[in-house]
């Protein structure tokens, strides 16, 4: 009797199991649903505390008049976006909509209002803009991410402010390459277009890794990545850098990428070691004393092995830096110091 009747509750016990085991599946996948579903919440909100902390810093420009065309790309009136850079009224924005040397720009500032804006200098490397306003009190300033936090694969969110409305445009991806462009540039993966031009590129907490603007590793030239916006390739002058740069640019002193007024053998490979073929007459390498089968071997203490090395190592100086070179010329090392400049008469395979 007590065995028939343990016999009896464990066949029920079994049963009860074979249910619960039959219906995990489904009550996994409610489960999974939830929680993907939470996820993708908490995601959003995230998204959204993210572009709203860095909001206040984020300014609406608008550009009247100019020339309507550079090249092939036709300018218009359009807004465009800046970043505040300090509490003072200086304001960071991409290069590209000032190519067109608008007649007058103005500020939108977060309250509807409007202020002139002076354009102060550019960065023609970097192809960033320094402008300026006078508020009336002190701007937001973002916080800035440190440089040796930003990684790739995290969260980056591409913000700019060119519609109208109280809320800036968003585009999210993530951080897909770090010294990019010769080491000027974060790559994301984000929708970069002219829409969020000169707004930050921030991380989940809303910190800024780094200024939106075109560019290309193909080309210095100042309309160069502007093509390739919505491609899910963009870049962003990291901010470190940006802050680097902007006493100079303070100053009204317009800054040019720094050419050494050589050129190199094998073709111009970036794979080849940066041996000297050519030294131009008058230019800084002749000045520094620089010899034809000269290897150029560090960059102020920065090996380079590789051509491709030498102009990343390049890449970080302007024209008027001096910049201390080692080169080895019948395997012994020498060192040369060298002022860089704007632009060498030819400047075909030119360094």
């Amino acid at each position: 009797m007590k065995c028939r009747r343990w016999g009896s509750l464990g066949g029920v016990a079994a049963a009860v199991a074979g249910f619960v085991l039959a219906m995990m599946p489904w009550c996994g996948s409610l489960a999974a649903e939830d929680t993907a579903g939470g996820l993708e919440l908490l995601e959003q909100e995230a998204f959204q505390a993210a572009a709203e902390r860095v909001a206040p810093s984020v300014i609406r420009i608008e550009t009247v008049g100019g020339l309507e065309r550079a090249g092939s790309v036709r300018f218009g009136n359009g807004p465009t976006t800046a970043t505040v850079v300090s509490a003072d009224g200086y304001l960071v924005a991409s290069a590209f909509r000032f190519l067109s040397h608008p007649d007058s720009v103005l500020a939108q500032l977060a309250d509807g209002s409007r202020k002139p804006v002076r354009v102060i200098a550019t960065d023609h490397s970097r192809l960033l803009t320094l402008l300026k306003i006078e508020p009336e009190r002190p701007l937001s300033v973002p916080e800035v991410a440190p440089a040796a936090e930003v990684r790739v694969g995290e969260w980056a969110i591409a913000v700019g402010r060119t519609y109208e409305g109280d809320v800036p445009n968003v585009a999210v991806g993530v951080v897909s390459a770090l010294d990019r462009i010769w080491g000027k540039a974060i790559q994301t993966d984000a929708a970069i277009s002219p829409s969020n031009y000169g707004g930050p590129l921030v991380d989940i907490r809303g910190r800024v890794l780094g200024i939106v603007t075109p560019m290309s590793p193909e080309s210095g030239d100042e309309l160069a990545g502007y093509e390739w916006y919505n491609s899910g390739i963009g870049f962003a002058v990291p901010m470190r850098d940006v802050q680097a740069i902007l006493p100079r640019l303070k100053e009204g002193k317009d800054l040019h990428a720094g050419l050494l007024g050589v050129r190199f053998a094998g073709g111009g490979s970036m794979l080849e070691t940066p041996v000297i073929e050519v030294v131009q007459a008058d230019s800084p390498g002749a000045k520094a004393g620089l010899k034809a089968g000269d290897r150029i071997s560090a960059v102020a203490g920065h090996a380079t092995g590789r051509l491709a090395d030498l102009r990343t190592q390049l890449a970080q100086f302007y024209a008027g830096d001096r910049v201390r070179l080692t080169v080895v010329r019948e395997g012994k090392p020498v060192e040369a110091e060298v002022e860089l400049v704007g632009a060498v008469a030819e400047r075909g395979g030119k360094r």
